[in-house]
C-alpha cells in the first residue's frame, strides 16, 4: 500500500501547534488547559468543495483547541495537493487562528469507503476518553460558533450528564442557509433504528458531536467500518443504547443540498437497503408500535441561558411522535394528547474548561525582567537544573543589552513530545506562543538539561536560541560549533542532594575507598560500564557497590511529571521520591574517598556534582563527556577512567595508590572546592554570565574585533566558498570579516574584487548570499568597500592607506598588560582600531611597560628604519612599574636610548591621564569577566549571613590572618612620593605579614616557605585567583588586601577578594583614595600612617563588634549590587576604550 502522509512537524506525536492568538493564554483562566475538539474529514475527489469545509473548521473561534485530520481515499483530482497547500498555509504564523491552537494532519491512502476512512481517521487522533469528536464530510460545513458551544458544554457537564449532542437541522444551498428546523428526536426512537427518513426524520450527522468513550463503546471497527451509506444511522442506533441524545435549538453544522435529484433518489434507495439489511422494515414499524404502549416518549433539549450556563431538560415529544405514528402506522397513537411535564436533568456548572495540566494556578507565567524572559512553570522536579539556572540569573541582576536569557522548561517539553503524551500538543502550543513574545534581534542564551536535546534542535531554532548550555555536552560539542544557528556549551547538573556549600574537611573519615549505588545498565544507557562495575567490583571489600533496578527519582520524574499517571493529581511530588534509597546514596558519598560516576543515558550525571559537594573525589567514567570550565582544573580534581572492562577492573588498585598519598588527596579536594565555587548552587550559572557579558560587550555580531587576517587563511576561505554549493553561516561571516579587514589594511585589494570571475569576488558573493544582503555584516562590508574605493592609492604607510582606522600591534613581554590587549576591551573596541600581528603593518606599536623598548630593540629597529613614521606608545596599568623602573610617572612625551637607537614614545599611566579614573568599576576588575562574575555570585551567596552570624564565624575562623602576596623587600618596593600621594607598599605588606604572629596566620606566595619547599609561583596555577578564593572562603577572619602601590585610583582585586570570602580586609589608604567610593572605611582595617609593626598589632588586636558587622554586611550587599549591573560594566569598558582610541588616534 502506498501511503502519503503530511504533518506540520516531525515530532513523535503528530501534533503541530500554530497558536497565533495570545489573548488570555497565560492568564489565570488557564488553570486547566483548554479542551481539544477532534474532527475528521473523509474525502475522495473533493477538490471543488474541500476548501469550504476546511475553512469552516479552522476559522472556529473560542477557548478550545482543534485537532483536525483529513483522511483522503486516494483522490486523483488534486484534492490531496490542495490539502498540502492548506498544510503550509495553516503552519504560517500569519494565519489568523482564532482559537487556542490548531493541529492539522492529512493522509492519503486507499480505503474501502467513507466509514472506513472515518474510523481510520479517528484512530489517528488518539483522543482522550472524555473529549468530543465529530466528522464533517468534504462537501459540508460546521456552523460558526459550533466548537465554542461544544467546548462550553464539555466544561459545564460531566460525561455522565452529556456525552452526545447535536444541533437543529440545517441545509445549505448555493453557499447560503436555506432551511433550519429544530426537530425533536427522542433517544428511544433512535435506539430502535427509526431515524432513517421513513419512520422518523434523520439525525443530521453534520454538527453531531460525541465523546470518545462512546465511540469506543460501540466498537466502530466492527460495526461501522464495513458500512457504505448508512453508517451514521447504525452509529446513532448503537449510541442510543449507551446514553441519551441531547439537542440544541440552533444548528452546529450544515449539510450541502444535493442538486441532482436522480442521484439523490438512487442514494436514498441504497441507503434504505443497507438499513433494511440490519433491521427489516416491518421490525422497525413494530418497534414504533411498541413505543406507543410503553413509557411516554421524550427528548433531551439543551438550552442556553443569559448567564452563559446551559441546562438539559427532558421534554415531552408526544405531538411529534403522534404525527410520525399516524404517518407510518395509519392510526392515531394511543398516547396522543398526553401532556408530559418538563423535567430538569442537569444545569451546567461554572467549572473551568479542560483538564489539568502543569499550567499556572494564577498570574502570568511569562516573566520579563530586563533582558531575561522566562516561562516560569512546568519545571522538572527534583532534577531542577533548568529552573535553578533561571532563578539564579533572575536574582543576579541585569543582563547586558543585545542579549536575552531565555528560561524555559525544555526537559518537560522534550519529554512530552518524545513520549507522545496526550498533552504534548498543548505543550507545543504553549511553547510556540511563548516564542512569539521573544525579541527577534537579540542574541539568545538558554540552559537545557535533557539528554535528547540534540534530537530537538528545531525547537531551539524556533525560539531563535544562539547559545545552548547543555548538561550533556560532549568533547565534540566543546571543540567544534554545532550545526545550524546554535553553539552548544557544557553546563553542570544541579546537585539535588548537596544543595549547601562545600563544607567537607580534609580529615573526615571515609571508610569506603570507592562506592557506586545506582541503576543497572539498560538499553537506554550509552555503554555497559555500569554492568562492568557491578560484575567486577562488587566483591572488592574496599568498595561499596549496590545495583538498583531504577533511579530513586524515577517515579516522580517519569510517572508523575511526564506520563501523569502516578495516582492522584494532588500527590506531593516529594512523596514519590524513594527517600530511603536517596538517603542511602547520599550517606555513601560522605563515607567514600572516591565516587564512581559512570555514564548513563548521557555522559553527565547528577552523581558527579553531588560527589563534588560531598567531598567524594569523582571518578569520571564517561569517555565523551566535556565538563564545563578549565580542563586542567578537572585533571586535578577528578580521576578519569576509560569505559573499558580492562580499565574498570584495574580501577580499585589505581584508586588505592592515590589514596595512599594524603597530600595528593588534599590537592584534589582543593581543586574540587574551586569547581564548587564556580558551579555549586550559588554560582551555578558562572559560564552563562561570562558568555552574556561577552556577547553584550560586542557591538553587534557584525561589528567584530578588527584584526588583520593571515593571507593563507583568507585564500583558503575564498577557495572553499567558491567551490561549495552551500556556505555555512559561520564560514560566510568569517570570510566577510576577514576580507573587510584586508581591505582596511590594503585598499588596493578592491581591484581584484571588481573582477566578477575572480576567486575572491565569487567567494564574497557566496558569503553575502549566505549571510543575507540585509544583514548588518553585509552593510558593514559595504561601508568598508566605499572606504577602500575612496582611499585606493599606493602609499608607504598603512596610516595613509586606511586613514580613518589606525593599525596597532602589541609587542614585548608586557604587550599583554595594557588595556587593549585584554579580550573584554577588544570586544567593545569593534572597528575603531585595527589590531595587527605584523609590526611592519602597524601605525602604532603598543606595550604596557617601557622596558620592552629596550628588550625588543632588535625587533623594533628594522621596523622603525623601514618606516620612520611608526609611532610607539606605552600604556601602563601598573603604578608599581611607573614608580620603580619607568623613570617617573608624569611626563607623557618620552625618549629612550637602547643599543644606540633613540626611541621616542608616548607614555600614559594612572598619574598622567584620566584613563584609569573609574566611574563605577575599577579598571583591574574589567580586564577579565571572571572577577565580576565571581564577586557577584560569592557576595550573593553570603547575603543571608547576618551580622551576628559573621561575628560567630570570625571568632571561630581557623585562619586568623591571611597574606597572599610575594615576598618583596628593599628600597625599590618602598619608594614614596608624598606630594603625589603615592607610596610603595611591596616591602610594607611583607613586613606586616612577618610581624603578624600566632596560630592561624597564613602566608602564601613566592618567597614564603610551604613546609620545606618554596611555594611555586601562583600564576602557574590553572587559576590563581580561584585557588585563593577556595582556600579562604568561610575560613578566614582577616585578609590582607594591601596593594603593591598606593595611588588614588589604583584598586585591584584584593579588597574585593576579602568580601568575597567573608573576611575583614586590611588596606592602606589615604583620605583621598578612591577605594572609599567603593568600601566605607568603617568596614576595613585601614593602616594608613602606621608602620609595619603597628599595623601587625592592629590586626592582632582587632575585635569586631556588632556595629562593625552591620556596616560590613551593608558594604557587602552594596558591592553585590554594584557587580550585578552588566550595563555599568560595559559602560566602564567603553569609557576606557574611548580614551585609549583618542590617544592612539592623536598619536597616529
Amino acid at each position: 500500500m502506498i501511503e502519503k502522509v503530511a504533518t506540520l512537524t516531525g515530532c513523535a506525536c503528530l501534533f503541530t501547534a500554530c497558536c497565533a492568538a495570545e489573548r488570555d493564554f497565560f492568564g489565570v483562566r488557564n488553570a486547566k488547559m483548554p479542551p481539544i475538539v477532534y474532527i475528521v474529514t473523509p474525502c475522495m475527489n473533493a477538490v471543488d468543495t474541500i476548501d469550504r469545509t476546511i475553512l469552516s473548521v479552522v476559522t472556529q473561534a473560542g477557548d478550545f483547541r482543534i485537532r483536525y485530520h483529513v483522511q483522503d481515499g486516494g483522490s486523483t483530482d488534486g484534492t490531496f495537493e490542495r490539502l498540502l497547500w492548506w498544510q503550509k498555509r495553516l503552519a504560517h504564523p500569519d494565519f489568523p487562528v482564532q482559537c487556542r491552537g490548531l493541529d492539522f494532519t492529512c493522509v492519503a491512502e486507499p480505503d474501502t469507503g467513507m466509514y472506513d476512512a472515518i474510523v481510520t481517521g479517528f484512530e489517528t487522533l488518539d483522543a482522550d476518553a472524555d473529549a468530543f469528536m465529530t466528522w464533517i464530510n468534504a462537501d459540508d460545513v460546521l456552523m460558526y460558533g459550533a466548537l465554542s458551544t461544544i467546548a462550553r458544554l464539555e466544561a459545564q457537564f460531566t460525561p455522565e450528564q452529556l456525552s452526545w449532542v447535536g444541533g437543529s437541522a440545517a441545509i445549505i444551498k448555493n453557499d447560503h442557509l436555506v432551511h433550519s428546523l429544530d426537530r425533536q428526536i427522542p433517544t428511544a426512537v433512535i435506539r430502535e433504528g427509526l431515524c432513517e427518513g421513513l419512520h422518523w426524520t434523520f439525525v443530521q450527522q453534520e454538527g453531531t458531536f460525541f465523546r470518545k468513550w462512546l465511540w469506543d463503546a460501540v466498537t466502530p471497527a466492527r460495526t461501522i467500518r464495513p458500512m457504505r451509506l448508512a453508517g451514521d444511522w447504525n452509529l446513532w442506533r448503537l449510541f442510543a443504547a449507551k446514553c441519551a441524545f441531547n439537542q440544541l435549538e440552533t444548528p452546529l453544522g450544515g449539510a450541502r443540498f444535493v442538486q441532482n435529484p436522480d442521484m439523490a433518489e438512487a442514494r436514498s434507495k441504497a441507503y434504505l437497503a443497507e438499513v433494511d439489511s440490519h433491521i427489516a422494515r416491518p421490525e422497525r414499524t413494530q418497534a414504533m408500535i411498541g413505543l406507543d404502549t410503553t413509557q411516554p416518549v421524550t427528548h433531551r433539549q439543551v438550552s442556553a441561558h443569559q448567564d452563559n450556563v446551559f441546562s438539559i431538560t427532558d421534554k415531552g415529544a408526544q405531538d411529534a411522535f403522534a404525527r410520525h405514528y399516524q404517518s407510518v402506522v395509519g392510526r392515531p397513537a394511543a398516547t396522543e394528547g398526553r401532556k408530559i411535564p418538563d423535567r430538569l436533568i442537569a444545569r451546567g456548572s461554572a467549572r473551568q474548561s479542560g483538564r489539568d495540566l502543569d499550567t499556572p494556578t494564577g498570574g502570568d507565567p511569562v516573566l520579563r525582567q530586563g533582558n531575561l524572559i522566562a516561562y516560569d512553570h512546568g519545571w522538572q522536579y527534583p532534577a531542577i537544573t533548568e529552573k535553578h539556572a533561571f532563578l539564579t540569573l533572575k536574582a543576579a541582576g541585569d543582563i547586558p543589552s543585545g542579549v536575552t536569557y531565555v528560561a524555559y522548561p525544555w526537559a518537560t517539553l522534550i519529554d512530552k513530545v518524545q513520549s507522545g503524551t496526550k498533552d504534548a500538543g498543548e505543550h507545543l502550543t504553549r511553547f510556540r506562543a511563548f516564542c512569539a513574545v521573544l525579541p527577534k534581534t537579540t542574541r539568545k542564551v538558554t540552559v537545557c538539561q535533557h539528554i535528547r536535546m540534540r534530537d530537538y534542535l528545531y525547537l531551539f531554532e524556533e525560539a531563535g536560541i544562539d547559545n545552548i548550555f547543555w548538561t550533556h555536552a560532549t568533547l565534540q560539542d566543546r571543540d567544534a560549533p554545532a550545526g545550524g544557528r546554535q553553539t552548544v556549551r557544557p553546563f553542570p547538573l544541579y546537585p539535588v542532594q548537596m544543595s549547601q556549600e562545600f563544607t567537607d574537611p580534609d580529615g573526615h573519615r571515609r571508610p569506603h575507598l570507592f562506592s557506586f549505588i545506582g541503576a543497572k545498565s539498560n538499553q537506554w544507557y550509552m555503554t555497559d560500564v555500569r554492568a562492568w562495575i557491578l560484575d567486577m567490583l562488587a566483591d572488592d571489600e574496599r568498595g561499596l557497590i549496590i545495583g538498583r533496578d531504577t533511579w530513586h527519582y524515577n517515579k516522580v520524574v517519569y510517572d508523575l511529571q511526564i506520563r501523569s499517571n502516578a495516582g492522584s493529581a494532588d500527590n506531593d511530588p516529594s512523596s514519590l521520591i524513594n527517600q530511603s534509597a536517596s538517603d542511602e546514596f547520599r550517606e555513601s558519598l560522605y563515607q567514600s574517598v572516591f565516587s564512581l560516576c559512570p555514564s548513563g543515558s548521557g555522559p553527565n550525571s547528577i552523581r558527579l556534582w553531588e560527589s563534588l559537594g560531598a567531598g567524594a573525589i569523582p571518578v569520571i567514567m564517561a569517555d565523551t563527556y566535556a565538563p564545563p570550565g578549565d580542563p586542567r582544573l578537572w585533571e586535578q580534581a577528578a580521576v578519569f577512567c576509560a569505559e573499558t572492562p580492562e580499565a574498570v577492573k584495574a580501577l580499585p588498585d589505581r584508586l588505592a595508590e592515590i589514596a595512599a598519598d594524603p597530600a595528593r588527596l588534599a590537592a584534589m579536594r582543593h581543586a574540587m572546592r574551586q569547581l564548587w565555587l564556580l558551579y555549586g548552587p550559588h554560582s551555578f550559572v558562572t559560564d552563562v554570565q561570562m558568555l552574556m557579558l561577552e556577547l553584550g560587550s560586542t557591538p553587534g555580531a557584525a561589528s567584530p574585533i578588527v584584526r588583520a587576517q593571515n593571507s593563507d587563511l583568507l585564500n583558503e576561505l575564498y577557495e572553499t566558498a567558491a567551490n561549495s554549493t552551500e556556505m555555512p553561516q559561520r564560514q560566510a561571516q568569517l570570510l566577510l570579516k576577514s576580507c573587510a579587514t584586508a581591505l582596511l589594511l590594503a585598499p588596493a585589494k578592491i581591484d581584484v574584487l571588481a573582477q566578477s570571475d575572480s576567486l575572491e569576488a565569487r567567494g564574497v558573493a557566496k558569503a553575502r548570499a549566505a549571510v543575507g544582503q540585509g544583514h548588518e555584516l553585509c552593510l558593514h562590508f559595504d561601508r568598508v568597500l566605499d572606504h577602500a574605493r575612496r582611499r585606493r592609492r599606493t602609499v608607504k604607510a598603512p596610516a595613509v592607506a586606511h586613514g580613518a582606522v589606525p593599525a596597532v600591534a602589541f609587542f614585548g613581554k608586557h604587550g599583554n598588560r595594557t588595556p587593549l590587549s585584554y579580550d573584554p576591551f577588544q570586544r567593545v573596541l569593534g572597528d575603531q582600531l585595527l589590531l595587527v600581528d605584523d609590526l611592519s603593518a602597524a601605525d602604532v606599536l603598543l606595550t604596557g611597560f617601557n622596558i620592552d623598548l629596550r628588550d625588543k630593540i632588535d625587533t623594533l629597529r628594522p621596523v622603525l628604519e623601514a618606516r620612520p613614521d611608526t609611532k610607539i606608545a606605552v600604556i601602563s596599568e601598573e603604578p608599581l612599574w611607573d614608580t620603580t623602573w619607568s623613570g617617573g610617572f608624569e611626563d607623557r612625551a618620552r625618549t629612550m636610548t637602547a643599543s644606540g637607537a633613540e626611541l621616542s614614545y608616548r607614555f600614559i599611566n594612572h598619574q598622567n591621564s584620566t584613563l584609569f579614573d573609574f566611574d563605577r568599576i575599577p579598571y583591574f576588575l574589567l580586564t577579565n569577566d571572571s572577577f565580576i562574575v565571581r564577586y557577584r555570585n560569592l557576595l550573593a551567596a553570603q547575603s543571608d549571613v547576618s551580622p551576628a552570624d559573621l561575628l560567630t564565624r570570625w571568632a571561630s575562623a581557623p585562619v586568623r590572618a591571611a597574606f597572599f602576596a610575594e615576598v618583596r623587600k628593599g628600597e625599590t618596593y618602598s619608594r614614596n612620593f608624598p606630594e603625589h600621594d603615592i607610596y610603595g607598599l611591596g616591602t610594607y605588606r611583607t613586613e606586616v605579614a612577618e610581624a603578624t604572629k600566632g596560630d592561624g596566620v597564613m602566608r602564601v606566595g613566592k618567597g614564603w616557605t610551604a613546609g620545606k619547599a618554596t611555594a611555586p609561583r601562583r600564576q602557574a596555577l590553572p587559576d590563581w585567583h580561584l585557588d585563593k578564593l577556595a582556600t579562604l572562603t568561610g575560613q578566614c577572619r582577616v585578609m590582607s588586601s594591601f596593594e603593591n602601590t598606593h595611588q588614588h585610583a589604583y584598586v585591584s582585586e584584593k579588597i574585593f577578594d576579602a568580601f568575597a570570602v567573608g573576611a575583614v580586609p586590611t588596606y592602606y589608604a589615604s583620605p583621598r583614595h578612591r577605594v572609599f567610593d567603593l568600601v566605607p572605611q568603617e568596614t576595613m582595617i585601614n593602616t594608613f600612617g602606621l608602620d609595619a609593626a603597628a599595623a601587625a598589632r592592629r590586626i592582632a588586636e582587632f575585635e569586631p563588634d556588632l556595629d562593625f558587622a552591620k556596616a560590613y554586611c551593608a558594604a557587602r550587599d552594596n558591592l553585590c549590587r554594584r557587580f550585578s549591573s552588566g550595563g555599568d560594566i560595559i559602560a566602564e569598558r567603553r569609557r576606557i576604550v574611548r580614551e585609549v582610541v583618542k590617544d592612539i588616534t592623536a598619536l597616529a
